[in-house]
């Protein structure tokens, strides 16, 4: 891994030729270090922004603008994001189901802001995002890949949207979209990209994972506060989070565990899936898939199955959601599961159902894993097993996992 962390912006300009804001981008530091996903991509663009570098030294007083994906819209990280200091740019690939929709209504209900990426006015995409465009504020047009006749025709769409025109090359096309009424500008015609560079402030994998563990159980507020002290590369992260306005404060705590406990257990876990999120981009098994290894849609499914067994006790449901973040582990790390789990205070029903897929929730996690690899007759057995019908497990794929393909259950 490279000593330095990169991140690249891009200005977005006002009518008045002023900075509104900046679009961030992920740039890659290590060439043997691939990125499988958006989801990944947008972690490593928001712990480097506002862990890392501090969004202040970013941006300044403007907006950041941000690409989304779906399967980062559905996680926990979206949470860790400022509302008031980014916006989020959602991804023209998204395809707007019925979670989708409810998610970016609730997050626009919380003062989130979302622009649409790429717009495009053909039937396809407008069927698709149509239902969201009352939580949209932000409209950004490709100049490139936009008909000038037909944007005309349908700009009665974007009534009461801000409108971004990207990709300026020339002064033809801004003067052209700057008389059709656009609100702001970006491309190279008006400024290139910028790449930052800054010394990496990586945090230890498991000191990560051991405050995790804490936050995770009973333990203390002096306990949590103790492991913070020892982990000066998280502190220091925290402290930047902290101050490029991850938390909203009406005073300044006045040291590291009055810090810690306004802002509370709940919200820690949210910010270290952040930063556990951003690191598992990194294969170490070209066996294992690292598209298949998204935490948010393992904890779905296992809670799925789990409220069909009429097993939702919140202690299960914890059991669930560690023992899916600890399933990356392997990958993320690049060292045997079993090494990790033996440095970390794991249960041994944890740590029996991820080595051995043993227990009750060994059963569940394996037969998550055989859906995940679509091994059917592994997951027809255990199916089987627990007296599930084709409509239910089909059910939960369909909602956590995309298009699934139909399992067969022969039923005795």
């Amino acid at each position: 891994m490279s000593n330095f962390l990169y991140i690249a912006k891009q200005a977005i300009f006002g009518r008045d030729k002023h900075i509104f804001g900046y679009e961030l981008y992920y740039r890659n530091d290590d060439p043997e270090m691939t990125l499988p996903d958006q989801r990944l991509a947008t972690a490593s663009v928001l712990v480097n922004s506002l862990n890392q570098m501090g969004l202040q030294t970013l941006v300044g007083s403007s907006r950041a603008f941000v690409n989304i994906d779906a399967k980062i819209l559905l996680t926990d990280i979206i949470y860790t994001i400022p509302k008031e200091l980014f916006v989020l740019e959602l991804n023209e690939d998204i395809q707007i189901n019925q979670k989708e929709y409810e998610c970016i209504k609730a997050l626009h209900k919380e003062g989130y802001t979302f622009a649409l990426d790429n717009v495009s006015f053909n039937k396809k995409y407008m069927d698709n995002f149509k239902r969201v465009l009352p939580y949209v504020d932000y409209i950004k047009i490709d100049t490139t890949r936009t008909d000038f006749g037909v944007l005309t025709e349908n700009l009665h769409f974007c009534e009461d949207k801000k409108l971004i025109a990207q990709k300026i090359e020339s002064d033809f096309i801004y003067d052209a979209y700057y008389d059709l009424g656009f609100d702001y500008f970006q491309g190279f015609y008006l400024a290139h990209p910028e790449l930052i560079k800054k010394n990496r402030i990586d945090p230890h994998h498991l000191g990560v994972i051991r405050l995790f563990n804490l936050l995770q159980d009973s333990a203390s507020m002096k306990s949590i506060c103790s492991e913070f002290e020892q982990q000066n590369e998280i502190v220091l992260q925290l402290l930047q989070f902290v101050n490029s306005g991850g938390f909203k404060f009406d005073d300044i705590p006045k040291n590291i565990c009055a810090l810690l406990e306004r802002i509370g257990k709940k919200s820690l876990l949210q910010w270290l899936m952040l930063i556990v999120y951003s690191k598992s981009g990194r294969t170490g098994d070209n066996n294992i898939n690292p598209s298949s290894i998204i935490v948010q849609n393992r904890i779905d499914i296992m809670l799925g199955i789990l409220k069909r067994m009429a097993r939702e006790d919140q202690e299960m449901i914890d059991r669930v959601r560690f023992t899916a973040l600890l399933s990356l582990l392997e990958t993320v790390f690049e060292m045997p599961l079993e090494l990790i789990l033996n440095e970390l205070d794991v249960e041994d029903v944890i740590k029996n159902a991820l080595l051995d897929q043993t227990g009750e929730l060994g059963k569940l996690y394996s037969l998550t894993l055989a859906l995940e690899k679509a091994d059917n007759e592994k997951a027809k057995r255990l199916l089987i097993a627990y007296g599930f019908k084709n409509e239910d497990i089909w059910e939960i794929l369909e909602e956590h996992s995309g298009h699934p393909e139909a399992i067969s259950i022969k039923q005795k």
